[in-house]
C-alpha cells in the first residue's frame, strides 16, 4: 500500500524506488497477490461497463505505481487506452514508455491537459498517505475527470493494518465521503463511485442511499484539523 510522493506542499516523504515495489508488491510483506489484483480490475471493469452501457475506451490512474492495472486492463479489453499519473521517478522511468506512465502527483492534476474526462478513474490505496492538504488540492480535479465511475480504494481508522504504515494517515470514513461527495461523486459499495451526472440514471437498489445526519453538509474543516 502507497501514496504519492515529492508534494509541492512541503510534505518530506519516503522514497518509492525498486526495493520499495518490490517489498511491498512481490515481497513477503506484501499484502496482496496478483489474484486479488484482477480481481480490483474485473470489479472496476464491471461496474463501469454497466454503467455506460458499454467497453471501456479510457483509463486514468492516479497514483499509479508501476502502472500494475494496464497490462491485465489490456487483456481485458485491447483497445483501452490506459495513462498513469505516478510521481515515482523510478516507476516512471522503467515503465513510463511501456504502460504510458507520467510523472505527476494528485494535487498537481490540474497542471496536466487532458482532453476529455475517463471513462474509468483509478485512485487506488493513494488518499490515506496523503496531508489534508494534499487531499483537498486535487479532490475536484480528480472528480472532475471521472467520465463514468471511480474506482477510489481508501483505508480508514477503522481498517485493518496491512502493508506499508509509514505515512499512513488514519482519518474516519465519514471524512472521505463528505470530501468525495463534493467532488462530485457518489458511491455504489465496494470503493467505486459513479459521477454525480450519472447516479441519478441508475435504479434505486443499484445505488447506495447519501447517510442521514447532515454529514455531507458539513465542512472538512470541522473533521480533521489542518495538519491531518
Amino acid at each position: 500500500m502507497r501514496g504519492l510522493s515529492h508534494s509541492r506542499l512541503g510534505r518530506t516523504v519516503k522514497r518509492y524506488d525498486r526495493s520499495y515495489f518490490d517489498r511491498w508488491y512481490r515481497g513477503p510483506e506484501a499484502p496482496r497477490g496478483e489474484a486479488e489484483l484482477r480481481r480490483s480490475v474485473r470489479l472496476a471493469v464491471a461496474v463501469t461497463e454497466s454503467i455506460l452501457n458499454r467497453d471501456i475506451r479510457t483509463v486514468l490512474d492516479v497514483g499509479a505505481g508501476e502502472g500494475r492495472w494496464q497490462p491485465i486492463l489490456s487483456e481485458l479489453r485491447p483497445e483501452v487506452t490506459y495513462l498513469g499519473i505516478e510521481p515515482s521517478r523510478y516507476a516512471v522511468d522503467r515503465f513510463g514508455a511501456t504502460r504510458n506512465l507520467r510523472e505527476g502527483t494528485l494535487e498537481e492534476l490540474h497542471l496536466h491537459v487532458f482532453d476529455h474526462p475517463f471513462d474509468l478513474v483509478l485512485c487506488a490505496d493513494v488518499l490515506h498517505y496523503l496531508s489534508r492538504a494534499e487531499v483537498l488540492a486535487g479532490i475536484a480535479e480528480l472528480g472532475d475527470l471521472v467520465g463514468g465511475a471511480a474506482f477510489v480504494e481508501i483505508f480508514t481508522d477503522e481498517d485493518p493494518a496491512l502493508g506499508d504504515r509509514e505515512d499512513f494517515r488514519p482519518r474516519p470514513a465519514e471524512w472521505y465521503r463528505t470530501i468525495l461527495h463534493e467532488a462530485g461523486l457518489r458511491p455504489l459499495g465496494l470503493q467505486m463511485w459513479v459521477h454525480r451526472d450519472l447516479f441519478g440514471d441508475l435504479d434505486e437498489m443499484e445505488r447506495l442511499p447519501w447517510p442521514t445526519g447532515g454529514h455531507a453538509a458539513r465542512s472538512t474543516s470541522q473533521r480533521i484539523p489542518p495538519t491531518g
